[in-house]
This record gives C-alpha cells, sequence and structure tokens, in this order.
C-alpha cells in the first residue's frame, strides 16, 4: 500500500477526530496548492505555538501556519474587524466571549487548553530584594503592567486587590512578552506576568512565586473560527489535534502551563 499524500492523512486525521456523521461540509485546498492556516495565539503562549507550527508543517508541507501573537484583547478586535482567522487561542473567557457575542466563534467550538499561574518578575539576582507582592509597593520601585485590558493585566489587577494593595504601574504593556522584555533590560525593576514567562526568559529575569491565596488561575480557551478565512477544515482540524494531542501536552507540561 502506498503511504498517504499529506493531504489525504490531513483528510484521515478529520475522520478520527470528527467523525463521519458531522453533517458539516468540508473544503479543501485542489491538489497542488498550499493551505495558510491563520492562528490567533495568546502572547505567553508563542514558544509553545511556534513549536507546533514548525512540527505541523513538517508532517504537512502542503500547509504553510501564520501566526499572530498578541494580547488577547488585541487579538479579538482584530479577528471582529476582518483579520484573517482560522483557529484562535485566549489567556482568558472574557475576550473569546466577544467573539462569540460578535458570531466570530461558536461557544460549542470552544475547548479549554491549557491554565496558567502569576508570577512577579524581578532582575537577575533580585536586586531590590523583592520577596511578595507587598513589596512592589514599595516607594520608587518601578513595576510595570500589562494593560488592564489584557488577560494579564487584569489578573494582576485582581491579584493586588485580593492582598489590599494599591500599585501605581510605572507602565502598561500591550502583553505579558513586554513585560518580560521590560524588566529583562533593566527598565523596569519588577512586573508581574505569568509562571511561564519567567520560565521562557531563562537567565533574562529570576522569578518571585505569588502564593495560591493572592493567586488567579488564568485559563486559555481554543477555538475554531466560525467562518474560517482558509475554508480548510481537514487542515484546521489536524493542528487542532497536534495542538491538543501528545506533542501540544508535552509542549505545555515543559513550558509550565498545567493542563485541565
Amino acid at each position: 500500500m502506498r503511504a498517504l499524500r499529506p493531504r489525504c492523512l490531513l483528510a484521515t486525521i478529520v475522520l478520527l477526530v470528527s467523525g463521519c456523521g458531522s453533517g458539516s461540509s468540508t473544503t479543501s485546498s485542489r491538489a497542488g496548492e498550499t493551505t495558510e492556516l491563520n492562528v490567533h495565539v495568546a502572547s505567553s503562549m508563542s514558544a509553545v505555538f511556534t513549536s507546533i507550527g514548525d512540527a505541523f508543517e513538517d508532517q504537512f508541507p502542503d500547509v504553510a501556519v501564520k501566526f499572530n501573537f498578541g494580547g488577547s484583547a488585541t487579538l479579538a478586535t482584530q479577528i471582529q474587524q476582518g483579520a484573517p482567522a482560522d483557529i484562535v487561542v485566549m489567556a482568558d473567557s472574557s475576550n473569546i466571549e466577544k467573539l462569540i457575542a460578535s458570531g466570530d466563534v461558536r461557544a460549542s467550538d470552544i475547548a479549554n487548553l491549557a491554565y496558567n499561574k502569576l508570577a512577579i518578575l524581578v532582575q537577575r539576582g533580585n536586586p531590590e530584594r523583592i520577596e511578595n507582592l507587598a513589596d512592589l509597593t514599595r516607594p520608587g520601585l518601578k513595576v510595570v503592567l500589562c494593560d488592564s485590558s489584557q488577560p494579564c493585566g487584569a489578573y494582576a489587577d485582581t491579584s493586588l486587590s485580593q492582598g489590599n494593595l494599591a500599585l501605581t504601574a510605572a507602565s502598561r504593556e500591550a502583553n505579558a512578552s513586554a513585560v518580560v522584555a521590560r524588566v529583562a533590560s533593566g527598565e523596569a525593576d519588577a512586573g508581574i506576568s505569568y509562571v511561564t514567562d519567567g520560565l521562557a526568559a531563562g537567565d533574562s529575569v529570576d522569578v518571585v512565586s505569588i502564593p495560591e491565596s493572592l493567586n488567579v488561575a488564568a485559563n486559555y480557551p481554543m477555538s475554531v473560527i466560525a467562518e474560517p478565512s482558509s475554508r480548510d477544515s481537514s487542515a484546521i482540524a489536524a493542528f487542532v489535534s497536534m495542538a491538543r494531542g501528545a506533542l501540544g501536552d508535552e509542549l505545555l507540561r515543559n513550558a509550565g502551563f498545567e493542563l485541565p
């Protein structure tokens, strides 16, 4: 028996993932054409999904994965304004609910991919000796947070509120990656971001834990777009299957995410 070509393998995966009786139509690109999948992902998952994308393109060379990494609120706005999109992964429920309300995502297509926790990120060696959230309120410290419209900012505000702490941020950044960059460059003494961002930064920053009583569990919902730009449901289903399968689980765990 001849080996399945990539496009045939995609169709096989769809049958395995979705079953034959779904009733939905499948539109795949013609032989010889390349499908472009547009995948919008919260910036705190950029490293994980870059690896998933590389593995996917290796397995399916007739599909090109184009990522858009950013803050979840920004991604929601871009999709609502018509940006090409096939799949979206948010860092909270409120922004995916915006897409449900606008008809860009169906509630029945959403699945929770992973969970994350907050952490305090400080400069290497922790020169300011920051040990807890209360230390961030010390006069003279430059502390950066995500913008309050973004999940990482809203989560940080909630965590500080739970500790009855008032903090005026030196700046509000567009996404979690920008918080890491500010601290790593020395432009800020500390910032609140995700545990996974601290791990991904390696030797660029140090991580100070936030106790469970003051921490927030960030959930990452993933969904197919209601009217995907690629119109290739086979490729979309195969990508979702890989992200939610053994490879995705391994990459998520290694990056510090918690699985549902």
